[in-house]
């Protein structure tokens, strides 16, 4: 009995450092655009940026699942309708969660082209909204206030196109918010985004 279970668990640490080489950690940054979208959204373009990590997992020769986790900033600038308050910004931080489904193009110089798509699921940790005017200028903390904010919880789609070779990999992301920002308005999360990453 001692001897199979022996067996088993050698069989097991076996087949773990085989699936360890089929998995890459990436540690991965950006920065971008981001604004809102939608019939109720007349905005201006205001900063994105993002860094965290994922975890290439291979299906199937050049077929990939790709969990990721990211801090994810967002926000966009609302066209003000008065000089009272020249300018606003809202500033938006979320624990973001992209599941990708990736397929990789092998090229001649060894360096693969990555195209992939999928949903994201993220959760308001905090932001600010600054207003500023000829008058004053103030600063108020606690963007997703049940009464006052933004909805804390969001999801959407993501798809993007990348190019990685061994360590390193560059390219462009675009996500698409599916949920209102507010539910009395049609307003939802966009960003653009440059990434780049480093893999283990």
């Amino acid at each position: 009995m001692k001897k199979y279970l022996l067996l088993g668990i050698v069989a097991l640490v076996a087949l773990s450092i085989s699936a360890q080489k089929e998995r890459k950690f990436t540690v991965r940054a950006g920065v971008g655009m981001a604004h809102v979208v939608g019939s109720d959204a007349d905005t201006k373009v205001n900063i994105a940026a993002r860094v965290g990590a994922a975890y290439d997992v291979k299906l199937y020769k050049g077929l990939y699942l790709i969990p990721e986790v990211d801090f994810a900033l967002k926000g966009f600038n609302p066209t003000p309708n008065n000089l009272y308050y020249a300018t606003l910004t809202y500033h938006m931080v979320y624990l973001q969660a992209p599941v990708w489904a990736a397929y990789k193009f092998r090229m001649k110089d060894e360096g693969s082209i990555v195209v992939k798509a999928g949903p994201y699921f993220a959760c308001g940790l905090f932001g600010s909204k600054v207003s500023g005017s000829y008058l004053y200028s103030s600063r108020r903390v606690g963007i997703f206030d049940k009464t006052y904010g933004f909805r804390r919880f969001d999801m959407g789609i993501c798809a993007g196109i990348a190019y990685e070779r061994e360590k390193y990999n560059v390219g462009f992301e675009y996500c698409r918010g599916l949920r209102r920002l507010d539910p009395n308005f049609r307003q939802y999360n966009q960003t653009f985004d440059i990434v780049v990453g480093y893999r283990f």
